[in-house]
């Protein structure tokens, strides 16, 4: 059944979980039946720290995985860069990580929150470029021949990307993310061009505050909703557009419990979507997935991914003091492809390695 206007008028929460289904408490939440935990790469004494925001996609019969890289911490303005690696036997194996992108190669102050997306046998590099403390997307593309990646010279000011291009019904193509750390927004292309994008920000109360609204969306065909990480509150904002994206509804608070990390969503072959958060109970000890009935428009079944608070961090050392380095771990800022009947779901644990998790589309399955 789809639900449309008469839910986001109404004064009760928006239902993005079912309001007919309790949603179970962190020792009640069913464990996945079949998943492969794979370490793609872990901090080491004399490397790189700070691991974080990590992105997949399938290129040319491999597995592309990037995320963004410090030598100690999480700065975001300055000195970090852009780092990965590739599988071919379906993520169970990783070749060492190279540098993709740096600053130093003449490309502002520093790189991070990137993310990965295959057009046509193009992969396409939208990496968030810091200039005086200020974002802004520089899309580049993999030359196949050498390995490399290459600047377009694209640009999208301001945004914050955090999920790959989706093609909607009117041809064009969305992204979720944000403007700076305070606005949900989305970028829209210019048709298949995905070297040219323009801005939409997500209207919201004054009282609904956001830092960080990392942006997931769902496309439900004839409307589209955006899902927000929360601030000050344990549940996800969110918006909706019934015209690709022109336009949003102002923001609202939804029923789906949800702490301040960034949420991940998209949809399977079976026809379900699928939301991947921590836990508004547990926090970032607790990261989960949910997935709608095949053609369905609220979540009613979810399964924990990963729950757990060890390793204790080792090497992170958060803003340079040491503060972060013994404290418990976490799972978070996932991201997800689907191939050959698994969904790959990457994620950094305590902010220092990148972890993959292999789920097999069958055991999600409901409906």
């Amino acid at each position: 059944m789809i639900h449309g206007h008469r839910d986001w008028n109404c004064d009760e929460p928006f239902p993005l979980w079912d309001p007919d289904v309790p949603f179970p408490d962190p020792e009640e939440m069913q464990d996945l039946d079949i998943v492969t935990h794979v370490t793609v790469e872990e901090a080491v004494p004399g490397g790189y720290h700070y691991l974080h925001e990590s992105s997949i996609a399938f290129h040319r019969g491999a597995l592309w995985l990037c995320w963004a890289n410090h030598r100690t911490a999480e700065v975001n303005v300055r000195d970090e860069l852009i780092r990965g690696t590739v599988s071919t036997d379906g993520g169970f194996t990783w070749r060492d990580a190279e540098t993709w992108v740096e600053a130093s190669e003449g490309h502002g102050e520093s790189f991070n929150h990137p993310v990965l997306h295959e057009d046509n046998g193009t992969l396409l590099g939208y990496f968030t470029r810091w200039d005086e403390g200020r974002p802004g997307v520089e899309i580049f593309t993999l030359d196949d021949d050498s390995g490399r990646w290459e600047s377009t010279g694209a640009r999208i000011p301001g945004f914050l990307p955090f999920r790959p291009p989706l093609k909607m019904r009117d041809g064009n193509w969305i992204m979720g993310g944000e403007l700076f750390w305070y606005e949900a927004a989305v970028a829209i292309s210019e048709g298949d061009n995905l070297t040219s994008w323009e801005t939409v920000q997500l209207p919201r109360p004054e009282e609904l505050k956001l830092v960080f609204p990392e942006t997931a969306l769902m496309d439900l065909g004839d409307r589209m909703i955006a899902i927000c990480r929360p601030h000050e509150a344990s549940r996800a904002p969110v918006s909706m557009s019934c015209d690709c994206g022109r336009t949003w509804a102002a923001l609202k608070y939804s029923n789906y419990p949800l702490c301040a990390s960034q949420p991940y969503c998209g949809r399977l072959s079976t026809g379900q979507h699928y939301l991947i958060t921590c836990d508004a109970k547990d926090g970032r000890a607790l990261i989960s997935i949910a997935v709608t009935d095949p053609g369905g428009d609220r979540f009613r079944r979810v399964w924990k991914i990963r729950h757990q608070q060890y390793p204790r961090r080792r090497l992170f050392g958060g803003w340079g003091d040491g503060s972060m380095v013994g404290q418990t771990t976490e799972w978070s800022y996932p991201a997800a492809i689907e191939h050959d009947g698994n969904l790959y779901v990457s994620m950094t644990r305590g902010k220092e390695d990148c972890v993959l998790s292999i789920i097999p589309v069958r055991v999600i399955g409901v409906g």
